[in-house]
C-alpha cells in the first residue's frame, strides 16, 4: 500500500473529482489510517563486519605517577572523622540489610498463600 494513498484509492493532492469515482469515494465510509510496521534489524543479519577493538597496554609508568601523586594527596584521618565515617558506613549497611529482611520475610509470606 502506497503510504500517500488512502483506501479509497485516492491519491495525496486529488480531489474526489479528480480521482475520476467521485460518487464511489461518497458511498464508502471514512478510510481508516494505514497500519505502519517497522522492521527491526536483528543482530549479526545487517551484513556489516563486527571488528573487536584493538587493545593496548597502559603506559605503566604514566599509571604510576598517578597513584602516587593520589597517593600524595590524601591524608591518614583523625580518630573523630574515621569514627563519623565508621557510623555512617554501619548505619547504611543496617538499612540495607532491614530492607532486604523486610522483602524476603514478604516473599516467604506471599508464596505460603
Amino acid at each position: 500500500m502506497d503510504l500517500n494513498q488512502g483506501q479509497s484509492g485516492e491519491r495525496k493532492g486529488e480531489t474526489p473529482e479528480t480521482s475520476g469515482n467521485s460518487q464511489d469515494h461518497q458511498s464508502q465510509a471514512p478510510a481508516e489510517k494505514p497500519k505502519f510496521s517497522m522492521k527491526i534489524p536483528q543482530l549479526g543479519l545487517s551484513g556489516k563486519k563486527f571488528y573487536m577493538p584493538k587493545l593496548r597496554m597502559p603506559n605503566l609508568k604514566e599509571k604510576f605517577t598517578e597513584y602516587a601523586r593520589v597517593l600524595k594527596v590524601t591524608k591518614r584521618p583523625d580518630s573523630v572523622e574515621f569514627k563519623t565515617i565508621v557510623k555512617a558506613s554501619g548505619i547504611g549497611i543496617t538499612v540495607i540489610g532491614v530492607m532486604g529482611f523486610i522483602i524476603a520475610v514478604i516473599v516467604q509470606l506471599i508464596q505460603t498463600l
